[in-house]
This record gives structure tokens, sequence and C-alpha cells, in this order.
């Protein structure tokens, strides 16, 4: 899974990039981001674990001030998810500066399905597949497009989605707005940047660039403090990290002892077969049985496992048993 993290010129990509990989000196445009999930601390603090583990993912710095065309263009096809950033505080009109960047993805995408239908009208004698069903696909996102509207937001379904595997179209993939804002930012700046976001159907997020940046150089004490300053509502990398797994529709489950704690990704509506692979495909293999707890029925039985067990939350489920979010698992398996 790869993040990219895209956004008008001087808006503060390099910003959130040094601050969602915790590194004030990155060099280069990738890193790994690690998914912030405070019951991770809890379970660790509970089961005295050795080690945390949190899901990592590809983050990606992409310098795009000049459009999505050519190579920029074409290099996008493994981006999963897209991070707009806004400048909320420098810009006259923040609202103004994100919708002109949006167009010019959607437009982007409109020159290269145009391109897509002038070539395949073009060789259509030459192609011995049938082509029309692509071709009424393309025409209808075309629409979409001159009207300024996202391809993710037009209902394809999964039959039209598979036409496009091979294609980079970025308002097909999910994207978040996250809104470089200072603690005296007015509203009346912000409010209408949000107000255009939910119109599009894109999730937004406000972050401090400047103070999260300044945070970074401090020692774990001061740390501290300046997190109990920003109060216990603020969280910006757990909060990212939410949304990123509320737009790619990703759950979290955990396994727990003395050795780590670990989170672990997996895709929403899947069996705990699967959940078990995510673990190890010995463990997939082997499979007997799950055991199972959810994380908030653990900690409301103050995370002992015997009143767990005394309460009948524990339950032993086969490998069609659904995952849920904040799922706890123990594995049986033999191989």
């Amino acid at each position: 899974m790869k993040i990219g993290i895209i956004g008008p010129a001087q808006s503060g990509k390099t910003t959130i990039f040094k601050i969602l990989l915790q590194s004030s000196s990155i060099a280069g445009d990738i890193g790994m981001f690690k998914f912030m999930d405070s019951r991770i601390e809890k379970l660790s603090n509970i089961f005295s674990s050795k080690k945390k583990v949190y899901p990592e993912t590809a983050f990606l710095d992409i310098s795009s001030d000049s459009g999505f065309t050519g190579k920029d263009y074409s290099k996008l096809h493994d981006v999963d998810l897209f991070i707009c950033v806004v400048n909320g505080f420098f810009s006259e009109d923040p609202k103004k500066d994100l919708e002109g960047y949006v167009t010019d993805i959607m437009l982007s995408d409109l020159e290269a399905i145009q391109n897509r239908i002038t070539r395949i009208e073009k060789e259509r004698m030459k192609i011995k597949t049938d082509v029309e069903a692509e071709i009424n696909l393309l025409k209808k996102c075309q629409g979409a497009l001159e009207n300024l509207k996202l391809l993710r937001n037009i209902g394809l379904s999964k039959d039209e989605l598979k036409l496009f595997s091979g294609f980079s179209f970025i308002s097909l993939r999910p994207m978040i707005a996250a809104l470089n804002i200072e603690e005296a930012s007015p509203e009346d700046k912000i409010k209408p940047v949000e107000e255009y976001c939910s119109s599009m159907g894109i999730m937004h997020i406000r972050f401090f660039g400047k103070t999260e940046l300044e945070f970074l150089e401090l020692n774990p004490e001061e740390r501290d403090q300046f997190s109990k300053e920003m109060g216990s509502g603020y969280n910006f990398r757990e909060s990212m990290s939410k949304l990123i797994c509320a737009e790619l529709k990703l759950l979290t489950f955990f396994t727990a002892g003395d050795k780590d704690a670990t989170g672990w990704h997996l895709e929403s509506g899947l069996p705990v077969i699967e959940a078990a692979g995510k673990i190890h495909s010995d463990i997939k293999r082997g499979f007997i049985r799950a055991e199972v707890v959810n994380y908030e029925d653990f900690i409301k039985c103050e995370g002992n496992m015997q009143k767990v067990r005394e309460a009948g939350l524990l339950k032993i489920e086969g490998k069609e048993y659904i995952v849920k979010d904040g799922d706890m698992l123990n594995i049986r398996f033999n191989v």
C-alpha cells in the first residue's frame, strides 16, 4: 500500500511528510508511516509487552506543482490514496487553491480519457477484442469529469472498476484534504474549504504544521507537556491514521502477549482465515480455530482474561468468522 502527498506549491507537503513520519530531517521523498493507535499502547501496558508494533505503509512526497502530466501522471498508478495539503494561513483564499487543484486533477483525468477514446476509435479495426464496454464507460466518465465530478463518487461497479485497473485516474482514488493552519487562523478562511470538501465528498482534517514541526525538536518530557497543552482531543497522527483506514476500508485487529502488542490491518468484510494469513502463512495453512474478544469488551473487563471468560465474552470461532475492528485474536493452528 502506498499513500501520496500532493497539493499546491508552498502548501506544506514536506511539512506534513515530516510530521507523519516523525522526523525533522528526511532525505528523499519516500518513507514509512506508522499508523498510530492508542489501543496498542494500552494493550502493551496490560500485557507488559516488550515491543509495540504498529501497522505501516509507504508515504510518497509527490512534487507535482506543475500538474499531473506525462511521467508525473503515470507514476501515480500504484498510489492507493492521496493526501492533498492546503495552506490555510499564508494563502488569502485556501478554498480557491484547493478547488483549482482538484479541478486540475479532474482535467488531467479528462485528458487521459479523451486520449484513450481517440486511440480506440483510431485503431478500432485493429483491435480484436470487444471495446464497446470500455468506450461506453470512458464516455460516462468523460461526462462526469466535464461536470466536475470526481470519478470515485459516480458509483462505478466492480466490473467497471476492473476495466480501469490498468489506468492511473487520480480522481478515482480516495483523497483526504489536510488543512495546514495556525491556532489563530480565522474560521472564515477555514470553513469554506471544509464546506467545499463536503460538497465534493472529500474527507478533511486540520493540522498545525508549524507547531507540529516544533514539537519534533522537543525531548520526550517536553513532548508530554506539549501534548497536554494541545488538549486530549488533539492527536493529529492518530486522527489521520483513522481517516486513512476509513477511506481505504481497513480495520485493525490485534495480537498481544508478553513479547509484543501488534496491530494488523485487514480489509473490512474478510474472514478470520485471512487475518491468520496476515500474521503468518503457516498459521493460515494450519488454522484450527480462533479465540476472539473485542478490545472494548476486554477493557470493560479491566484487561483480565479470566473476567472476559466469566462474562462469556471470549468467543471460539471458525475460519468463516468475519473479523471486526478491534478484535483481539488468538489463533490455534497446527502444521
